[in-house]
Formats: structure tokens, C-alpha cells, sequence
């Protein structure tokens, strides 16, 4: 049996045993980040879906979902908060647990892996895309159906947060696809901010304009 046949089991061996031992868990950070000018701003940084306020550095208010808010790639900051903000998971107390994976479960995992991707890659395909810079920032709008002024933000994830006249509402940007609330758009880029059309009802439009810093 030749040295060769022997080295390329050998070699996808120690792949998958690599994999199979447990990486150092990332431990929480701090990341500070101001709105200056009272403009907005993003600070990208990965979350981990997880941040705390730890310390206010304005004197202008900061409160969550009105003058900053996170998603899962970053924090912002408008209307002058500024802040020092704790981000991300602290696992080093659960990484003892993880020492015994095993081989076995490294080539489940791989597997899973490659369908996930593949299932985010179709999903990302048919949603339209990642998300296009000149949409992103603070808007604001009047929507003459409703008879209401809306202001919205989207975030670079894709996240959109926003209010119409008293109602807050939450949503989500994929390719030229918003949802804002129970509605869904189709938008299309119109000088420094772009038009809404309902996709159920192409009458209802609604022009945004850019109020805030995009990214």
C-alpha cells in the first residue's frame, strides 16, 4: 500500500478533527459610539444579537428604539445620544461542556452547515439581494392614504424600525422588498431617498426622503 493512498485518508482526518475541537468562545466587548450633531450614526460590529447599555456619555437622552437601537451586525445612535455599549456573549462558562465532541458530530455539523448555506443562499436569491447603501439611514415620509407622517430607519442587516403618526412599528429590507408592519413595498431609488408602492395596491404610494445620515 503506497505512503499516498495512506496520506489522503490521513489528511481529511485531521480536518474534520480539527473542526471537531471546540473553539475559544468570544468573550462580551465594549464598543462606544456617538450621535454627533444630533445625526444619526452606525457603529457595525457583530452583536451576537446581544447588547447592553452600560454607560450614557451625552447629555441628551439615549433610550432604546427611539435614540439607539442594535441589530445583528451593528449599534446606532441618533438625536445626540452617545454611549458606551456592551455587545456580544460571554460562553467561556459553557465551553468546559464542549470538549467532547466528537468526530461523528463534526460531520453532522458540516453537513448541516452546507444545507444552511445553501438554504441562505436560495433564500437570499429569491428575497433580492443584501441590502443597498443608499437605503439605509433615517427617513421620513407622509403617507396621504393613511394621512399620517411616517419616520423609518433601516440598518445595514436589513432591520427596519420606524413609527406612523403613534404607532410604532417594526419590519425588515430584502432587495427592493420592505416590510414595514403588515405591509410590503416595493421601493426604487428616487434622489436622496425613494418611492414605496404597496404591492397589493399600486395606488398607495408613499415618498421617503433621507432625514438622517445613510451609512
Amino acid at each position: 500500500m503506497s505512503p499516498t493512498f495512506l496520506a489522503r485518508p490521513l489528511s481529511v482526518l485531521l480536518c474534520v478533527a480539527m473542526v471537531a475541537i471546540p473553539m475559544p468562545a468570544r468573550a462580551e466587548q465594549n464598543i462606544r459610539c456617538e450621535s454627533r450633531g444630533f445625526h444619526y450614526r452606525y457603529c457595525r460590529i457583530d452583536t451576537q444579537d446581544r447588547v447592553e447599555l452600560v454607560r450614557q456619555l451625552s447629555g441628551s437622552s439615549c433610550r432604546e428604539n427611539r435614540s439607539w437601537g442594535y441589530d445583528r451586525y451593528g449599534v446606532w445612535v441618533d438625536r445626540g445620544c452617545a454611549a458606551e455599549f456592551r455587545v456580544g456573549k460571554d460562553d467561556n462558562k459553557h465551553h468546559d461542556r464542549n470538549k467532547a465532541i466528537g468526530i461523528g458530530v463534526a460531520v453532522v455539523g458540516l453537513a448541516a452547515l452546507a444545507a444552511l448555506a445553501s438554504s441562505r443562499n436560495q433564500q437570499a436569491g429569491q428575497e433580492g439581494g443584501e441590502v443597498q447603501n443608499w437605503s439605509v439611514g433615517s427617513f421620513s415620509g407622509y403617507d396621504e392614504a393613511e394621512r399620517t407622517n411616517v419616520q423609518l430607519t433601516i440598518l445595514p442587516g436589513g432591520s427596519v424600525k420606524g413609527r406612523a403618526g403613534n404607532n410604532e412599528f417594526t419590519g425588515q429590507l430584502a432587495g427592493d422588498q420592505l416590510q414595514a408592519g403588515r405591509q410590503r413595498f416595493k421601493i426604487s431609488r428616487q434622489g436622496q431617498g425613494f418611492l414605496a408602492v404597496d404591492v397589493n395596491n399600486p395606488q398607495h404610494r408613499v415618498q421617503f426622503n433621507l432625514a438622517g445620515g445613510g451609512y
